[in-house]
């Protein structure tokens, strides 16, 4: 074996290593993506959970009958005192 096959052995091997970390590397900066779009869907999920429900609705006004209603006791008493001056 010559000093020549040393260094093409070695330079295949830091080939093959300078590969391996690059590979590494990537799959890295997969896993740090994964765990960020992880935690961004946990905080998601929190922030819906905790919506506040809606507000009351304003209360109802009065409808047709009670407006009738209204209107003939007033209808009654004005006619009522009509009578007792008459």
């Amino acid at each position: 074996m010559s000093y020549r096959d040393d260094d093409d052995a070695r330079a295949e091997r830091a080939k093959a290593l300078i590969d391996e970390i690059a590979q590494l590397e990537r799959a890295k900066l997969d896993h740090a993506a994964t765990e960020r779009r992880l935690e961004e869907a946990k905080r998601d999920l929190a922030e819906l959970a905790t919506v506040e429900p809606p507000a009351e609705p304003p209360p109802r006004t009065p409808g047709l009958a009670a407006h009738l209603a209204a209107f003939g006791v007033a209808a009654f008493a004005t006619y009522a005192a009509y009578m007792l001056l008459v």
